[in-house]
């Protein structure tokens, strides 16, 4: 080989890793991205996810809006990334990433792989939520009137709800008028309509000390606000339902010598019926009822106790 041709050879090679080189380091101006097609666009790297990430900060700006004008639910609301692109006009996934950006700034909290507005206990919500669940107490005999109520330290233990909460609900109870109370006995056979029963056994009796230690665990979650997921909601909901159904089933079968033990059953079932019964919103309204449940069946498990008719 000549030369030349050695010259040649070399510039050629030369040139080809010049090109090699130039290729992997070139980074498209802001201006080339639009032209390029979609296999360059993907070489394009982190120039391009820039630009989509300010996208996504628009879309978690606009959801952020939203959130704390309480158009998409209060606390404990399930958001569904398909529910909220049909709503924005945006795609599931762009909805994903902007959620991503809100849970760093604790606007949405990721539970158990679904995205949900976090619970924050606020004072009026928990006094609504108190209110009403003590209305229907009251009317469904679970306390013979407003006015035997238990002091309001024992409530806010009872109901899960700040002391300041409580006063905001007493106050409210206070105002309105007297409701007739339910008849003794009308609430002591709830149904499981709607729920699919858990083979549970036609003897199954319930330890209270177990229903404590349900009723320790779901307030200890309740408290850490750590909000289970729809599905282990509905699963908890199921149970308590069935164990509520035995209970009373008990209650009705219980021969109580003593009218002062039988009127203690009757009022200890009809808390926890109208508990059962009341209505809620969110996956965090579900989780507080389902947790003040727990503790109202630890109760009436209590009181038909055989050791709680001892003097």
């Amino acid at each position: 080989m000549t030369t030349a041709k050695r010259l040649a050879y070399a510039a050629t090679l030369l040139a080809v890793l010049v090109a090699i080189i130039a290729a992997a380091t070139f980074q498209p101006r802001p201006s080339d991205r639009h032209s390029m097609p979609p296999s360059h666009k993907h070489a394009a790297g982190h120039g391009l996810r820039t630009r989509t990430d300010q996208r996504y900060t628009a879309l978690a700006d606009e959801l952020d809006e939203r959130i704390r004008a309480g158009r998409l639910g209060t606390g404990g609301q399930i958001l569904d990334p398909a529910d909220l692109a049909r709503l924005t006009h945006r795609t599931p996934t762009a909805i994903r990433h902007a959620l991503q950006q809100l849970a760093l700034t604790g606007t949405v909290e990721n539970l158990d792989r679904n995205w949900c507005i976090p619970d924050d206990h606020d004072t009026i919500r928990a006094a609504r939520r108190a209110h009403h669940l003590l209305d229907a107490m009251i009317a469904s005999g679970g306390y013979p009137s407003a006015g035997s109520l238990p002091p309001a330290d024992q409530l806010a233990e009872t109901l899960l709800t700040p002391p300041d909460a409580i006063a905001l609900a007493l106050h409210t109870l206070a105002r309105q008028p007297a409701r007739p109370v339910a008849p003794e006995g009308r609430s002591s056979a709830p149904s499981r309509t709607g729920s699919r029963a858990v083979p549970l056994g036609a003897d199954t009796t319930w330890d209270p000390n177990a229903l404590r230690h349900l009723r320790d665990r779901a307030r200890e979650q309740w408290h850490q606000n750590k909000c289970p997921s729809h599905h282990t909601i509905t699963h908890t909901e199921t149970l308590q339902h069935d164990i509520l159904h035995r209970l009373s089933l008990a209650a009705g079968r219980l021969d109580a010598p003593s009218p002062t033990r039988a009127a203690a059953v009757h009022a200890a079932t009809a808390r926890a019926v109208a508990a059962r019964d009341s209505t809620v919103i969110s996956l965090g309204e579900r989780h507080w009822r389902s947790a003040v449940l727990a503790g109202l069946l630890a109760q009436l498990a209590a009181t038909l106790s055989p050791s709680s008719a001892r003097p």
